[in-house]
């Protein structure tokens, strides 16, 4: 007797998602000036509508499961299916509603040559000059946060009596209907406790999506063994929502990182302009600098918003903060080993690229930010202006080195707006370090980070772009982290008002983090967390 279960959830996206189809070939036969960055499309469907597969999200979900439920999974492992036999779930796509997704719900793909979804462009900072790198620029379209979704999984339980598998052999029993009952329970739980995101750019908090309310789900059932059954499964199936309920999926061992905080200056992240007819593309994606020649009618530079709509909150990217706080945890980590003449062939990094700067980046570095191997172990995830102030507009004119006045056709102005922000929220998953990291590393790479956060709560690491012109300022008032308990120790609650500074109260915590030397860094003085910096067989 075959059972046939459908599980409607209605879903709603936390942070941008972006979910990636075929990425158009980039040209390189041009030089450096005449490139343009082919941005990274969202998956579509054989009608050129955006969706999210539903490989992508069975494989979300199969990994959530399997890594965060542990040994709630038990014989539930078996539904997903393997090389020798099918699944037992069936994940269907994601379509995307047009008039909530689109920047233009009535435009189309062929308007202009423009994608109908929002775009997020970003660079990545050499670590030598501090300038964007050469070959960093990329574009993603995404989906906003505050999205609705509605995901549809079916699945069968039970076999058919007498049939034997292709190639012989005894019947295989199928799953249960107690297992799949169970299983979409802890599917529910997962997303009720944001532990499942969909998607690419994770470690840049996107892709999160949750529960559109307390009973955002419909679970149907219909037994196809007789005509009754079938005209049941026909009609839309038995309403059964009542039995199943999320299963607890809340304990973690994440740590989270609320980082309260203002700027003095003010925060500029720019959007990049939109081309104009007949502009060469470099044109309209850089942006002006000392000395560069533009019209006495200058077109703002204006910043960021979390979506396409001209009224949406200023955002300050989680990628930019996660840029940010790599770089800082690069620079400090390279000191330590260049005190001890350990940097080797990497010793100067004028000339290398962005690229290999990252892949080179010291092993606690990789831990936390990631590599071309592993995700990396902190997200961060977008932070946004709270209320809605005018912007104000700062005009700038590039001096004539020659006269020492004002050099003609040189101005430039930028918008920038003095608002509210919400506070930076980090996550640090030690799940999500190597196999080969044992407590103490992964304790090293909590004092790293916590090293980079006195750094900024110092304010001496700024934040967005135009830091050298004076914008970007950060003022930290609070630090709080929760959960993490194994590497972190005890919940911090640290305030600028204590009787010590912020950065002070910081290292004061870091300081009672326990841990033992590397025993790959040898016998060579090294101690603490500095001393998982060797990398080493038995580091």
């Amino acid at each position: 007797m075959r059972t046939r279960y459908e599980l409607t959830v209605h879903l709603v996206t936390r942070s941008p998602l972006h979910s990636g189809g075929v990425d158009v070939p980039v040209d390189r036969s041009r030089s450096g000036s005449d490139r343009e960055a082919e941005p990274r499309c969202f998956a579509r469907d054989g009608h050129g509508n955006p969706v999210i597969t539903g490989r992508s999200v069975k494989g979300a979900l199969r990994a959530a499961c399997e890594r965060l439920a542990g040994d709630r999974i038990g014989g539930l492992g078996l539904l997903w299916g393997n090389q020798d036999r099918a699944a037992a779930l069936t994940f269907h796509a994601i379509e995307l509603d047009k008039t909530a997704v689109l920047t233009d719900p009535a435009g189309t793909e062929g308007d202009e040559g423009r994608s109908p979804l929002a775009r997020r462009t970003g660079i990545a900072v050499d670590r030598y000059w501090g300038t964007a790198g050469d070959t960093a620029l990329f574009a993603h379209e995404y989906v906003p946060a505050g999205r609705s979704l509605t995901l549809t999984i079916t699945a069968q339980a039970g076999t058919s009596d007498g049939v034997s598998p292709v190639g012989g052999g005894a019947p295989q029993q199928g799953a249960s209907p107690e297992q799949v009952e169970q299983l979409f329970g802890l599917i529910l739980g997962l997303f009720k406790a944001g532990r499942v995101g969909f998607g690419g750019r994770r470690n840049a908090g996107w892709g999160r999506v949750e529960l559109d309310g307390d009973e955002a789900w419909l679970l149907t059932r219909s037994e196809l063994g007789s005509r009754e059954g079938l005209l049941t499964w026909l009609a839309g199936g038995q309403n059964i929502t009542e039995r199943i309920r999320p299963a607890d999926c809340s304990g973690d061992e994440r740590a989270r990182i609320s980082i309260g905080w203002d700027s003095p200056s003010g925060i500029l992240v720019a959007e990049p302009r939109e081309k104009k007819a007949n502009e060469p593309a470099e044109e309209a994606d850089r942006e002006p600098a000392d000395g560069e020649p533009s019209s006495n009618e200058t077109e703002p530079t204006r910043p960021l918003r979390c979506g396409p709509g001209k009224n949406d909150p200023l955002v300050l990217p989680g990628s930019s903060v996660r840029g940010a706080l790599r770089s800082r945890a690069s620079r400090i980590a390279r000191t330590v080993l260049a005190a001890r003449d350990m940097l080797g062939d990497q010793h100067d990094w004028s000339e290398t690229g962005v690229h290999d700067q990252l892949a080179n980046d010291p092993v606690l570095v990789r831990d936390l930010f990631g590599s071309t191997e592993h995700r990396g172990a902190l997200t961060v995830l977008d932070t946004l202006a709270t209320g809605h102030v005018s912007g104000r507009r700062i005009t700038h004119n590039a001096g004539d080195r020659w006269t020492g006045g004002a050099a003609e056709g040189a101005l430039y102005s930028e918008e920038v707006h003095d608002v509210d922000w919400n506070s930076i929220d980090l996550e640090l998953d030690p799940g999500m370090l190597p196999e080969e990291a044992d407590l103490n590393r992964r304790r090293a790479a909590w004092c790293l980070l916590g090293l980079t956060l006195a750094e900024l709560a110092a304010g001496t690491l700024p934040l967005g772009s135009r830091g050298t012109r004076g914008l970007g300022q950060v003022r930290v008032t609070r630090i709080r982290v929760e959960g993490g308990t194994g590497i972190v120790g005890e919940p911090w609650d640290l305030h600028d008002e204590g009787s010590e500074p912020l950065p002070e109260q910081i290292l004061a915590r870091l300081r009672q983090v326990q841990i033992e030397p590397n025993p790959a860094a040898g016998d060579d003085g090294w101690t603490g967390w500095s001393s998982y910096l060797v990398e080493g067989e038995d580091a």
